[in-house]
């Protein structure tokens, strides 16, 4: 689908147009599971998911909440912004509900296939970060953006000026300061 398209697709499912939000959801549902196949793998280990969370589950919550928060989609990166934002937030509310006291959320999670990641951020790690890119996008709205894209999306520096429609070298100053700006603040590397 050219760009062009999209928009204007994006546009109509926001204007309240069923069919074109299910033409939205058919364009991005692929995508969109495989990053949170790439995401979910990142967090738990080598199986793509947990047994109660599956990435076709987290794609389905991100296009949930899209809908529960109706808003205008300007373009494709407006967008998948709102879908970071929607991802993030059911990440940490899933999270949040696994390790509730009353669910044994304060067992020591095994698995057969090892422990996770020591780099997978805990539960307190995500809320500071989408806390922190909530004030980094009142500095600067396109930087927030380049960080959702390539932490949250796993995309690459070309993939994201496309979607951007910047050029790859303004996105790779956009990362550094961004990653600096965040490490300051939250006190570990993006």
């Amino acid at each position: 689908m050219a760009n062009l398209e999209i928009t204007q697709l994006l546009q109509e499912a926001a204007d309240g147009d069923g069919e074109a939000f299910g033409r939205v959801v058919a364009w991005a549902y692929a995508d969109l599971e495989r990053l949170a196949a790439s995401r979910l793998r990142r967090r738990y280990g080598r199986r793509a998911g947990t047994p109660t969370l599956e990435p076709a589950a987290l794609v389905n919550e991100t296009f949930l909440r899209l809908l529960e928060r109706p808003s205008a989609f300007a373009n494709r990166r407006h967008f998948f912004a709102l879908a970071s934002r929607a991802m993030l937030d059911a990440l940490i509310d899933y999270e949040r509900r696994r390790l509730a006291d009353k669910r044994g959320g304060d067992w020591v999670r095994v698995t057969l296939s090892g422990l996770p990641s020591p780099a997978a951020p805990t539960t307190a790690e995500l809320a500071a970060l989408r806390e922190a890119l909530e004030q980094l996008e009142e500095l600067d709205s396109r930087k927030a953006d380049v960080v959702r894209l390539r932490v949250l999306w796993g995309f690459d520096v070309a993939r994201v000026a496309q979607l951007l429609e910047v050029s790859e070298p303004t996105i790779a100053r956009d990362w550094r300061f961004a990653r600096v700006w965040l490490a300051g603040r939250l006190g570990f590397e993006i």
